[in-house]
């Protein structure tokens, strides 16, 4: 059998299991007396998963806290060993898995550089050639030869990311990346990413930003009680999980806190409705000007969301949202009825709410629809229709992008006037 290409990941009936200790020895009689005494319990953390990844997709992992996500990694990775099935990977791993990992706190960042980047396999030659390259994606050229214990988690985040992604590996796996640091250096590490991408790189993610997950991964699969729930398209998996969280915090509310979780189901056809029907959403229209109903409009052209409901139980009229996304995944807008101040009524058990806009304000490209209802904390979910209608915007302008900001050039060949600053740098690059 021959040999998978560079960038392969298979995970074959993988299972891992930790020992809990329920009681510790203190001191070195209670270890003497007690032997090997000691109570513990065996723990789960993953049960049979069957994964494969294919040489440069890129795939997020997403699951509650507890569901397996980081554990999966660490298989992956190496660092651990799974209990049972087996892991199977080609090429070279670059991993950034816990903040600081492999860091000494004594050593100044250029040595711990050196010893990550040795760790993953890589040359004395071949860091120094990117040496410098790194240091300046880190921002750490002042710092660079002070001890890491004097590093903000913000810092080593830094040095951490930009050493796993400056090594030239075929895997890359990276574990909630976006938890530290400033959005500036947020967009740094999506551009890093994208590069590795465009590379031919594999690419796992784990992260709980399910816009990230959205706009770098083309695959999700989705973990509870770590098993596989769900493996396919990134909407498909974040809308499950999504379900996954209202259905917990309905739980909740419904003082079901302290109840043991139950056995994750096998895994489900993937859904984009979730709720407890107490309302129910019986339709959801899209209507131009003149009021019919349509899926294809011009920039600056009105637009109409009707929204008809039935309630199906006592509730008072429930707090409806909508949400636009492009199809790409990038959150263009959101709100609802509770944010633009409408208190709850007890009104009919029927009707249509509608939200207007009197001039689209999208450009151009093709967008989804998200409609909601829900109790006016937002924290019960009666019915949640994710991505459920699709529809198009034709530019009338002549800019391009997925906004358009409706505005208008002029030209003023007079002297400049006094005290004008001078502005700095070229234009913007298509």
């Amino acid at each position: 059998m021959s040999a998978p290409p560079p960038g392969t990941i298979r995970v074959e009936a993988a299972e891992r299991r930790f020992r809990v200790l329920r009681e510790r020895n203190a001191t070195l009689k209670e270890a003497l007396l007690r032997g090997r005494r000691t109570r513990h319990v065996e723990f789960m953390a993953l049960r049979g998963v069957d994964l494969e990844i294919r040489p440069g997709e890129s795939v997020g992992l997403v699951g509650r806290n507890g569901s397996g996500k980081s554990t999966l990694l660490k298989l992956i990775a190496g660092i651990i060993a799974p209990s049972a099935g087996r892991v199977v990977t080609a090429g070279t791993i670059a991993s950034m898995l816990e903040l600081g990992a492999g860091f000494h706190p004594d050593f100044t960042g250029r040595e711990n550089l050196f010893l990550n980047a040795a760790i993953l396999g890589f040359s004395e030659r071949e860091v120094r050639e990117r040496f410098d390259e790194i240091v300046e994606f880190a921002e750490l050229e002042d710092f660079v030869d002070a001890p890491v214990r004097t590093y903000s988690s913000g810092m080593q985040l830094r040095l951490a990311f930009a050493v796993a992604s400056h090594v030239r590996a075929d895997i890359m796996l990276l574990d909630e990346v976006f938890a530290v640091g400033d959005e500036a250096f947020q967009r740094k590490c999506m551009g890093r990413m994208s590069d590795f991408r465009r590379s031919g790189g594999t690419l796992v993610f784990v992260s709980h930003d399910a816009t990230a997950v959205e706009r770098i991964c083309d695959r999700a699969v989705l973990l509870e009680h770590g098993r596989v729930l769900l493996d396919g398209d990134v909407q498909d998996v974040l809308s499950r999980y999504h379900r996954l969280l209202a259905e917990e915090s309905r739980r909740h509310v419904g003082g079901a806190g302290d109840a043991p979780p139950a056995p994750a189901p096998e895994r489900e056809e993937p859904t984009r409705r979730w709720g407890d029907r107490s309302v129910e959403i019986t339709a959801v229209r899209l209507r131009a000007a003149d009021g019919r109903e349509t899926g294809s409009f011009r920039a600056g052209d009105p637009l109409s969301i009707d929204i008809a409901f039935r309630l199906q139980a006592p509730v008072p009229l429930p707090n409806f949202g909508i949400a636009i996304h492009s199809v790409e995944g990038v959150h263009l807008y959101g709100t609802n009825m509770a944010r633009e101040g409408w208190p709850a009524h007890s009104e009919a058990a029927e009707g249509v709410v509608r939200f207007a806009v009197p001039a689209l304000p999208l450009h151009e490209g093709r967008f989804t629809l998200t409609v909601a209802a829900t109790s006016h904390d937002e924290r019960t979910v009666y019915d949640w229709l994710d991505r459920w209608c699709e529809f198009s915007v034709f530019a009338r302008g002549r800019g391009v992008g997925l906004v358009d900001l409706g505005g208008a050039w002029e030209v003023d060949l007079s002297a400049p006037p006094a005290g004008a600053r001078e502005a700095v740098g070229g234009a913007p690059q298509a």
